[in-house]
């Protein structure tokens, strides 16, 4: 399956709210973790970074979930058809 057949699978299995509130995601946001997840449970990539760092013993960790290029020109186009 193509990042796009994934996309679109994903993209219809959203309600109505789902998708208005995907669409106020701007290119180059972070995603939440829950979208990233339910993006990758489509079959979408979606690249993470994650950073450690001590903090007086305690290791901290924080992850952020990249914009896949792919899912910015998905948006974008539904953006511009709306």
């Amino acid at each position: 399956m193509t990042q796009r057949e994934a996309l679109d699978h994903w993209w219809s299995s959203l309600d109505a709210a789902g998708r208005r509130g995907v669409l106020e995601v701007e290119p180059g946001d972070f995603l939440s973790e829950a979208l990233a997840l339910d993006l990758q449970l489509y079959g979408v990539h979606v690249p993470d970074v994650a950073v450690a760092f001590d903090v007086g013993g305690d290791v901290r960790r924080i992850v952020v979930h990249v914009q896949p290029r792919e899912l910015t020109t998905f948006l974008d186009g539904l953006r511009l058809v709306g």
